[in-house]
């Protein structure tokens, strides 16, 4: 299986203590609205702190997207 690991735009809401949620993404040209945030860690990857957020839309599509602290880069994962 092939590993997606694609650079997206992304549009989220940061709280008032900086917790961030994001709302919905570009893949492809398209928007994808995420619906819920089914669970949010950290990852450290080769030294870069990663926020990893698996999101649902539709209540069947699940992504898995990936904010990198230091560079502030949004990423789209796939296995």
């Amino acid at each position: 299986m092939k590993v997606l690991n694609h650079p997206i735009d992304v549009i989220a809401v940061f709280d008032k203590e900086g917790k961030i949620k994001p709302y919905k993404f570009k893949y492809n040209d398209k928007p994808v609205i995420i619906h819920r945030i089914m669970k949010r860690y950290l990852e450290k990857l080769a030294g870069n702190d990663r926020i990893v957020f698996v999101c649902i839309q539709n209540e069947r599509d699940v992504y898995k997207i990936k904010y990198e602290i230091d560079s502030q880069k949004w990423f789209l994962f796939c296995e």
